[in-house]
């Protein structure tokens, strides 16, 4: 989840009316962790059918076609390969996933039902069928989906600062450290309960964080590598307050550095460059298509078991919101 930024950004209630008509980058990766660790069985394990998984492809679809009902353009971004600075994260990730399911084979073992379903969703995985499964939603619903270079709310950053979409929905707070000048959170989430709260969408504004605090973009990227991103751990004693305070009274991480009395990192400027420059494919987004009812059929309920009600409710948001094509009935759209 990168730096946490929430002790010093401000999140402000956001309607979905004012997204209306436009595009906004959606990090796929993160999303797709929130549906399978949310859409679970008795288990913990995530939904599935015949064996495979399939709460991935229920969340997308649900929240796609609620986006687009409410005139959302989804863009979705896919992680692409992760930097080397980034393996000690990864590592980290890995091996608490398989610790996670130790414990879950002990109590599914043991009969203690209730402590697997809490362990569950800390093995999920998005494998690699599993990308390649939501790609091939995506297309049947005639979305846009792109691959990163690298991080996925890196590249949706930089399309955001290039106008190519209004916005970047991520969980993640390196999206603003990405430069991202307008970041939503629980954009997929809205409208529904999470621990008995009603989800809501929020609009984080990069330039207001940094006008708020009296710091820059370079300034507030020196404090997240003090605090601790996925390519630094961080300084051990410094946390956002505190970080904050002191970027504010000596301007950069060397000056703290020298007043604090440790080392700056091996690789700061490799780090800063991959928030301050991180790279896109220069391609310019393409244009979204419209749903064909046949291919969602034949894909989600021939071979992923939806039942009737979930996909009918996916085909009616598609056709409210005239992005469903029919092979037999083709209208001037078509054309």
């Amino acid at each position: 989840m990168g730096c946490n930024l929430r002790d010093l950004a401000t999140a402000h209630p956001l309607e979905l009316s004012e997204l209306s008509g436009q595009r906004v980058a959606v990090d796929v990766f993160l999303n797709a962790y929130q549906f399978i660790t949310s859409l679970v069985g008795q288990d913990g394990k995530p939904l599935s059918f015949d064996g495979k998984p399939v709460a991935h492809l229920m969340g997308f679809l649900d929240r796609a076609t609620f986006l687009l009902e409410n005139g959302i353009e989804p863009i979705f971004v896919f992680d692409g390969r992760p930097h080397d600075l980034k393996r000690d994260t990864l590592i980290g990730r890995k091996d608490r996933k398989l610790a996670a399911a130790a414990k879950w084979e002990a109590a599914v073992e043991s009969g203690d039902m209730t402590l697997a379903k809490k362990l569950g969703p800390q093995t999920a995985e998005y494998t690699r069928d599993m990308v390649a499964e939501t790609k091939r939603l995506f297309d049947c619903l005639g979305l846009v989906w792109v691959e990163a270079p690298m991080e996925a709310e890196g590249a949706g950053a930089v399309r955001c600062a290039n106008g190519e979409v209004a916005a970047v929905a991520s969980q993640d707070w390196d999206t603003l450290l990405y430069g991202s000048p307008v970041m939503i959170r629980n954009l997929t989430s809205h409208g529904r309960r999470k621990f008995g709260r009603l989800m809501t969408a929020e609009k984080v504004v990069l330039q207001e964080l940094l006008d708020n605090h009296g710091i820059t973009h370079e300034q507030l990227v020196d404090l997240a590598i003090m605090i601790g991103t996925d390519f630094h751990p961080g300084i051990r004693g410094i946390g956002p307050k505190t970080g904050l305070k002191l970027i504010q009274n000596h301007g950069n991480i060397e000056a703290v550095a020298e007043f604090k009395g440790f080392e700056v990192p091996e690789d700061i400027e490799t780090i800063r460059g991959l928030f301050l420059n991180h790279p896109v494919h220069p391609e310019p987004l393409p244009e979204s298509g419209r749903a064909v009812e046949k291919d969602l059929r034949d894909f989600l309920q021939g071979e992923c078991g939806f039942s009737d009600g979930r996909l009918q409710r996916a085909l009616d948001r598609l056709a409210n919101s005239n992005r469903l094509k029919s092979d037999s009935q083709p209208t001037l759209f078509d054309f």
